[in-house]
């Protein structure tokens, strides 16, 4: 089998800052995942999206097309305010633990800090390593003065307007750290796929294959069932139906 890969994907309302190629940051992200689904058929993926809650939309699967609509369905805010990316990746980390892929690894795609949860990212991040799993994350945004508009989950309202984009990249590095992995900066599309694509070859799994055909005559057991039938009817009829 492949490896399992379980995304962890930030929905908190700042994922619809428009900065990367006049996109928002979570349609970004899922444009980057939607090539390497394309590209990588034999792995099975996993995603947790992640507010101020966190939830498993989608255990570990080979079936893209499930994964593709649970991901797109995703929208801004739509799990709350926050992001407890500790939560979010305890919940990816306890899917995994009974996996027997011989690679397992967590994606972390935020643009912000841990603050929301009861469980510290650095923690969840040793979890994730003590059972054989490595944590890659990526940053998603530019710093500075960025656009956003995205439709109030809750009340339907459309906000909009200018977000002060400034979080602490050091977090985010540690996380990776302790995770055995590696922290990405993304500004751009190119630094997306770039990233998606080095984590896509380090955790590749090669496959192999094999078939078996088998042939067996069975012309044998028919014949044997003709003559007991024939034996069978030969008997119903003169024996006991005393047919001449």
């Amino acid at each position: 089998r492949g490896a399992d890969v379980f995304f962890v994907l930030d929905t908190s309302p700042s994922m619809a800052s428009k900065d990367i190629a006049m996109m928002t940051r979570l349609d970004a992200a899922r444009s980057g995942i939607h090539t390497v689904l394309m590209n990588n058929k034999g792995t099975a993926f996993g995603l947790v999206a992640m507010g101020s809650e966190a939830a498993v939309l989608v255990p570990p699967t080979l079936n893209q097309k499930v994964f593709l609509e649970r991901m797109d369905s995703l929208v801004p805010g739509g799990l709350g305010d926050g992001s407890a990316i500790g939560i979010g990746l305890s919940k990816a980390v306890y899917h995994l633990i009974s996996s027997n892929a011989p690679k397992k690894c967590l994606v972390l795609i935020t643009d912000g800090e841990n603050n929301a949860g009861s469980i510290h990212p650095d923690t969840a991040s040793k979890l994730a390593v003590e059972n054989g799993m490595t944590v890659y994350v990526l940053g998603i945004g530019t710093k500075g003065s960025v656009p956003i508009e995205y439709t109030d989950p809750k009340t339907g309202i459309v906000r909009s307007g200018f977000y002060e984009s400034d979080f602490d990249r050091s977090a985010l590095e540690e996380i990776a750290w302790l995770g055995g992995g590696r922290y990405f900066g993304i500004e751009s599309v190119r630094e997306l796929g770039e990233a998606l694509s080095l984590i896509s070859r380090k955790e590749n799994v090669s496959q192999n294959f094999y078939y078996k055909n088998t042939q067996e005559q069975i012309y044998d057991r028919f014949l044997y069932a003709f003559c007991i039938f024939a034996v069978l009817a030969w008997f119903i009829s003169r024996i006991i139906l005393k047919e001449v």
